[in-house]
């Protein structure tokens, strides 16, 4: 399991220094602005995050120590959690539905749909599948806080693009 680990860190090291996958997603990300997210439906969103880190750091322990059926469990969570759609009224959901950039509600899309994924392949114990979803997830979380809460998140400020 050390070693997986290990491995896990490493690619994802890897992929995110790439100079080309830094430089594709700089050019990216100079185009995004903060979300506009009304004041009352920030401490909703502000509480869904808080619980989705909780989540993400006890799949890399449930993972990392090879317990399936935690891991199981705590992805078929995230893969349901729509706090903040469960605790928002139909008039709040329909004005996010309006102002949320069509990035931002694929990426969450897609973060809640490979928790699924990684679930199934706890369940089948494929720890290989398993990892690539987890390091799916992670990304998701990186690519949406890069280009969406940079205020909050300063280490992802794109740095100014150069030519080689």
């Amino acid at each position: 399991m050390k070693i997986m680990l290990q491995y896990l860190l490493l690619s994802m090291g890897l992929l995110l220094t790439s100079p080309v996958f830094s430089e594709q997603k700089d050019k990216h990300v100079q185009h995004q602005k903060a979300l506009d997210i009304p004041e009352a439906i920030k401490p909703i969103l502000t509480q869904e995050m808080l619980l989705l880190e909780k989540a993400m750091k006890g799949l890399l322990s449930s993972i990392t120590t090879g317990n399936w059926h935690k891991t199981v469990e705590i992805a078929k969570q995230v893969e349901a959690s729509y706090i903040f759609k469960q605790q928002l009224s139909k008039e709040q959901r329909e004005h996010l539905h309006h102002i949320l950039p069509k990035r931002f509600v694929h990426l969450d899309h897609s973060f809640h749909q490979y928790a699924g994924m990684l679930a199934h392949a706890a369940e089948v114990k494929n720890a290989d599948v398993m990892n690539f979803y987890f390091y799916k997830m992670a990304d998701s979380c990186t690519q949406c806080h890069a280009e969406y809460a940079k205020e909050k998140f300063p280490g992802f400020v794109a740095k100014g693009t150069h030519s080689h």
